[in-house]
């Protein structure tokens, strides 16, 4: 057969992404966080990016007209607007024509002098008289309108980012105002950055011998000197040790509680009988010395932890109001962007063809930006009011009515593709009178009881947990025994099911919970 080149012409279909199309997906996935830290960095790159509260204060033509406010305006998209999908999903509108952009503020005359200024000059350049002067040449009048003034432009208090003290700055605080002299104050130093996050030294003695030049004995001594300071049990190389730090702060470093710290592992086993037998101790008094070591911290670093606590925020709120559940976007985590209009033409006016191309490619994209925005606001608004509608009864009493649902479901509701519910219920948050709740934990499976009605696998889980919290603590229920009790109740389900679920919550297994049962009194 020989071989040879050929040119034919075929017609095909095939699903092109777009750039635009992409960027609609990728935020519709992102988190409120990712979506501002996404949103931080088009507004730097993008200079006629500007967000609508931005001077909105001296400016008549801003996004909320007089008497309406971001979460009306939010909700006014959801009428508006048309979702999109993913992969097969919804087209996406391919065109911009006729997107209407609010104009930016008008420039005052302060503002258009300090546009006009040169880039490298300085404020006390032009403003060196109001730099030279000083509070005590001011008026009383001027001091309290400009300090008013900064007041009303500074940002809350409690937005100000602080740096928290670590575990390391504040032994070294203490270390600075404790030591002797300079050479306790660098064996300290050197001890404190062998010192792990949860306040145990790391390291042996032996081995600061070599990089700190000194003997053990003054080694010892600045290790003693380390586990003196807050908090107590600082600086321990073992857990026996930093348990006995703090009584001894506690001023218990007495029988039984120091000789039960020889016997941790099988205070861990909550093996009572083998410790009351070999500590000679009467249950009472036993359970006294348990109770001291369960309150004693064994990761006192943590307290000075060095990790911001990150807080959720949802996206959407849910409240009745006059008999029916209603809706609402959390505005603070959709945020309002516009395309800055005045800067554009300025630029556009004395720009150069390369500069006029750059400024159209920044003004498409934020439209886009904008517009995908829109769309991810009323796609999450649509999915969040299907859930209301779905899960009624949780709402109204809890989570044992919790019905089983599929992302299915919510698709065909709301008549977009599976996988844009997929998208929006990622990462996204629904505060309810009930609590916070990820948009994911509404959708479970289900499972069918012996009448033919159907319980969602987190109602069964909730009911498993009720059961757990009603047992006798010395005698728990096991995976059969909580199977049989659930069929009681007309639900039918495994015992390997109820182990499952059982592990899915984090609740030991019934020789474990006999374990951890406290001691008889």
């Amino acid at each position: 057969m020989a071989l040879g080149m050929e040119l034919k012409l075929r017609m095909g279909m095939q699903l092109v992404m777009t750039p635009q199309l992409q960027m609609a997906i990728r935020l519709l996935q992102m988190s409120s966080m990712d979506l501002q830290e996404y949103l931080q960095e088009e507004l730097e790159k993008n200079p006629l990016l500007e967000r609508e509260d931005d001077n909105n204060s001296n400016s008549g033509d801003t996004a909320n007209t007089e008497g309406e406010t971001p979460l009306a305006s939010e909700q006014q998209t959801t009428a508006e607007n048309s979702d999109y999908s993913a992969a097969s999903d919804d087209q996406v509108v391919e065109s911009m024509d006729g997107f209407q952009v609010e104009e930016a503020p008008a420039v005052t005359e302060n503002q258009q002098l300090e546009s006009d200024l040169p880039v490298d000059a300085e404020w006390t350049d032009i403003y060196a008289d109001s730099a030279s002067n000083s509070f005590e040449s001011t008026t009383s009048s001027s001091s309290s309108s400009s300090s008013s003034s900064a007041s009303s432009e500074a940002p809350p208090l409690e937005n100000t980012l602080v740096r928290n003290d670590t575990l390391s700055d504040h032994l070294i605080w203490q270390l600075n105002l404790s030591a002797k002299d300079e050479r306790e104050r660098i064996l300290g130093m050197a001890l404190i950055d062998a010192i792990d996050e949860n306040g145990y030294l790391t390291s042996d003695l032996e081995s600061f011998v070599d990089t700190t030049g000194a003997d053990l004995d003054a080694l010892e001594d600045a290790l003693l000197l380390i586990q003196s300071f807050e908090p107590a049990g600082v600086g321990a190389r073992n857990l026996a040790e930093c348990l006995l730090l703090q009584l001894k702060v506690e001023k218990q470093a007495v029988h039984p509680y120091t000789t039960l710290l020889d016997h941790l592992e099988d205070l861990a086993r909550r093996d009572f009988r083998k410790l009351g037998r070999v500590l000679k101790l009467t249950e009472e008094e036993l359970a006294e010395a348990v109770l001291v070591i369960h309150s004693l911290d064994p990761k006192p670093g943590l307290a000075y932890g060095s990790e911001q606590t990150s807080y959720v925020v949802p996206d959407v709120y849910v409240r009745k109001l006059h008999g029916r559940w209603i809706v609402e976007i959390n505005p603070d985590t959709q945020p309002r962007l516009r395309i800055n209009r005045h800067y554009q033409d300025n630029l556009s006016t004395h720009a150069s063809a390369n500069d006029k191309r750059f400024m159209a490619e920044s003004a498409r994209n934020a439209q886009w930006l904008i517009k995908s925005l829109e769309q991810r606001s009323s796609t999450i608004y649509r999915v969040a009011e299907s859930i209301v509608r779905f899960q009624e009864d949780f709402l109204e009493k809890g989570p044992e009515h919790l019905k089983p649902l599929i992302l299915k479901d919510v698709a065909d509701d709301i008549g977009v593709h599976e996988s844009t519910t997929s998208r929006v219920t990622s990462n996204k948050y629904m505060h309810t009178p009930r609590g916070i709740f990820e948009l994911k934990y509404f959708f479970s499976s289900s499972l069918t009881s012996q009448n033919g009605e159907s319980h969602s696998s987190e109602a069964v889980k909730f009911k498993i947990r009720k059961l757990v919290e009603s047992e006798p603590p010395r005698r728990p229920f096991s995976d059969e025994k909580l199977a049989k009790m659930l069929k009681e109740q007309g639900i039918k389900v495994a015992r390997r099911t109820v182990a499952k679920y059982r592990e899915a919550l984090n609740i030991p297994s019934s020789s474990r919970r006999k374990q951890l049962a406290p001691p008889p009194k």
